[in-house]
């Protein structure tokens, strides 16, 4: 693109001074070079990528909250948690046991929800004690973390882990009178 541009300029017959040839080719090439760089650097745009605009995915729109595929990370302590943990598979959402808006779309799991999750070649139910939302979804004196984290239960219910290690936020206290629940808040020791 520099060449054609440059030899059409010099067809033009304004370059042929002996003088300021060299500093028009200088001018037009550093005009040229920021030009490319602009637009290698936005993501294929050939303008500068805007400030609001804080998803890493362009396509996409910033997700509500934790829905089907997205990654956990367990913060119990139990042994199925920390299998995953130090194998590098996190597991992931399944199912969202919440009603949505519309039947045949499953809805976003926030705090307090409990979710379905594949771990291990397992399939475990698990509550969200933390979540990442997207800043354009983020609720006023609601924490968020850097991480979507969950704790594991078993078949009764239960959690399988004797232990959270992870400080959880208080807004969860809300959900006592949930026997289920409870019994996970029980296991915290720490809140934000």
């Amino acid at each position: 693109m520099y060449d054609i541009r440059l030899q059409v300029f010099n067809v033009s017959g304004m370059a042929n001074l002996p003088s300021s040839s060299g500093m028009l080719s200088r001018l037009l090439s550093n005009v040229f070079n920021t030009t490319v760089a602009s637009r290698c650097s936005a993501s294929g745009r050939w303008w500068p990528q805007p400030e609001y605009e804080l998803s890493k995915h362009r396509t996409r729109a910033p997700s509500m909250g934790i829905h089907r595929r997205t990654r956990l990370n367990v913060v119990d302590n139990s042994a199925l948690g920390k299998e995953a943990d130090t194998t590098g598979k996190l597991p992931y959402c399944i199912h969202v046991y919440k009603q949505g808006r519309r039947a045949k779309h499953m809805p976003h799991a926030e705090l307090g929800d409990k979710i379905l999750v594949a771990i291990r070649g397992q399939m475990r139910k698990a509550y969200v004690v933390g979540a990442n939302t997207h800043v354009h979804y983020r609720k006023h004196g609601v924490p968020v973390t850097d991480q979507n984290m969950i704790v594991l239960l078993d078949e009764e219910g239960n959690p399988l882990g004797n232990r959270i290690t992870a400080p959880i936020p208080t807004k969860l206290m809300a959900n006592r009178a949930n026997v289920q629940f409870s019994k996970v808040l029980a296991l915290a020791n720490k809140y934000i």
